[in-house]
């Protein structure tokens, strides 16, 4: 899994625009999925002074989708901790030596709080039985460092 986005970050602005990034997922020599989902999550950012901070998370993720080229809503946790993966439902297939890119696109809210939070993306297969090693039910992991500033 790598994941891009003009230089390697996402700088926002709160309620200004989003910011796109991309992620390629290349399934291996080994085996196919049938259901990997990716799975977004920040940390909380602590309401700095001047901030303002309205109720939710502070941030909109969306998704492009391929077939209509439209924006749709990608979910993202906002947590201190991690959801166990046993937990994630869904996802799409990827044949071996396949590749797939999907294009996201990130934006701060306007009541949301300052600071920095990398985005941690996690592709997770959601077909690993229990018991299965991490490394195997978490076949790719990426931090995307991102900070969001006042207006």
């Amino acid at each position: 899994m790598t994941v891009t986005a003009p230089g390697g970050r996402l700088d926002l602005v709160r309620g200004g625009p989003a910011r796109e990034f991309t992620v390629t997922l290349r399934g291996g020599d080994s085996q196919a999925y049938r259901h990997l989902l990716l799975v977004f999550q920040m940390e909380p950012l602590v309401p700095g002074p001047g901030d303002a901070p309205g109720t939710g998370a502070g941030f909109v993720l969306e998704r492009r989708d391929p077939t209509t080229g439209a924006w749709r809503p990608a979910g993202l946790r906002i947590a201190n901790d991690q959801q166990p993966y046993g937990l994630s439902t869904g996802g799409a297939a990827l044949a071996r030596d396949a590749v797939r890119t999907e294009r996201f696109r990130l934006r701060a809210t306007a009541g949301g709080p300052t600071g920095s939070s990398p985005v941690m993306i996690s592709a997770i297969d959601t077909d690993a039985p229990a018991g299965t090693p991490r490394e195997r039910q978490r076949p790719g992991y990426f931090s995307l460092p991102q900070t969001t500033r006042g207006s």
